[in-house]
């Protein structure tokens, strides 16, 4: 097989699927290449949670992007909902974050800048929570704009828009090599033939470092995640958050627990110690979970960095692209990541992509040889 497209992108992720639909509508012909189903690995497993607010503890320019793909959710949500008929989920639900005095002091910047975030007493959580969390936390801090979408909603809807756009969204084919002619991607090698591009976008999640040839580093490497869904009769109206859980609420009044973060290479089981650890943790911020019945458990792989930040821009070797390494914020990242790259890919000028450059890991080839 030998397809030629102006752009492949490698993997069929949130981040992939997103990039596809941003570039079809640049008038981009691009293909999408997975080498499972769409959606299948760690964007459906994610437990949807926008948290740019609630996670940052420290300003950075990662804390800016992240906060400028949340903010674009209810838009970009709401087109995909109108463009496919499929609801993906997304609520403002604000999250409601305890923890000793000293974490909640580190987003005392936040509040500095102005930014949307109250402090509150015990009181105040009490009635936030619906009476949920503990009552043992007597100051937390709520992030009213912090959303949810729900990620497995989120990538089918994905995958319906490029159906109706009739981009090319080919299953079960693994890339197994970039074609590199030149000092310039040409396109790639796959498990069914070679596909002929003028770029390539390698979105491939935990599995991005696919090319051990590459004469560059992409150093990503799978960081398992597990969580545990909780079927309960009193719905919570907010996440809520500590150092060790979060609850996320579904609309179907489900709680997901999560998550866990584990180096264990690509072995994706759900495990008791990481149940019991959930569990244990959810219990101790909401006691009343206790009763909850435990409707289901999941894992999936995270693509994770050396330093904890995603690898977006055109690599050393020209026309090969990474949208890669988003660690636990793939779902939330997916709108800017989409919207800068295909930036990129048609020529308009990026400016805010330098902290995320693949060019800070250029040098880790060469000590590693």
């Amino acid at each position: 097989m030998k397809v030629t497209a102006d752009v492949a992108v490698v993997g069929g992720g949130v981040i992939g699927l997103a990039l596809a639909r941003e570039l079809s509508s640049r008038g981009v012909d691009v293909v999408v290449i997975e080498r499972g189903r769409t959606g299948d690995e760690a964007s459906s497993a994610a437990a949807g949670l926008l948290s740019a607010q609630s996670d940052a503890d420290v300003p950075s320019s990662f804390f800016e992007f992240a906060l400028e793909s949340r903010n674009l959710y209810p838009d970009w949500a709401g087109a995909i909902e109108r463009e496919t008929g499929i609801g993906v989920g997304w609520r403002r639900t604000g999250v409601l974050r305890c923890g000793p005095p000293e974490l909640l002091d580190r987003f005392r910047w936040q509040l500095d800048a102005g930014l949307p975030v109250d402090r509150l007493g015990a009181a105040e959580i009490h009635r936030r929570s619906a009476g949920r969390m503990t009552p043992s936390v007597s100051e937390a801090l709520f992030f009213p704009d912090d959303s949810l979408v729900n990620s497995r909603l989120l990538v089918r809807a994905l995958h319906h828009c490029l159906e109706i756009r009739a981009v090319r969204v080919l299953e079960g084919v693994a890339v197994t090599r970039f074609v590199i002619d030149d000092e310039t991607c040409r396109g790639v090698e796959t498990t069914e033939g070679t596909f002929s591009t003028a770029s390539v976008v390698d979105a491939a999640g935990a599995w991005a470092s696919l090319d051990p040839t590459l004469p560059f580093a992409v150093p990503v490497e799978p960081v398992r995640g597990q969580i545990v869904e909780l079927a309960d009769a009193r719905p919570f109206p907010t996440v809520l958050g500590s150092e060790d859980v979060y609850l996320v609420p579904r609309a179907d009044g489900r709680v997901l627990v999560g998550a866990t973060v584990e180096r264990t290479g690509f072995r994706k089981e759900v495990t008791a110690a990481g149940v019991a650890q959930l569990l244990t943790a959810a219990i101790a911020l909401a006691p009343s979970l206790e009763t909850a019945r435990v409707s289901d458990a999941w894992a999936g792989l995270r693509p994770g960095t050396p330093d904890g930040l995603p690898i977006i821009g055109e690599s050393p070797t020209r026309a090969l692209y990474l949208a890669a390494g988003h660690f636990r914020n793939g779902v939330l990242l997916a709108p800017i990541t989409a919207l800068r790259v295909a930036d990129l890919l048609t020529g308009v000028a990026v400016r805010d992509l330098a902290p995320f450059a693949p060019e800070r890991f250029a040098a880790e080839r060469v000590r590693t040889r």
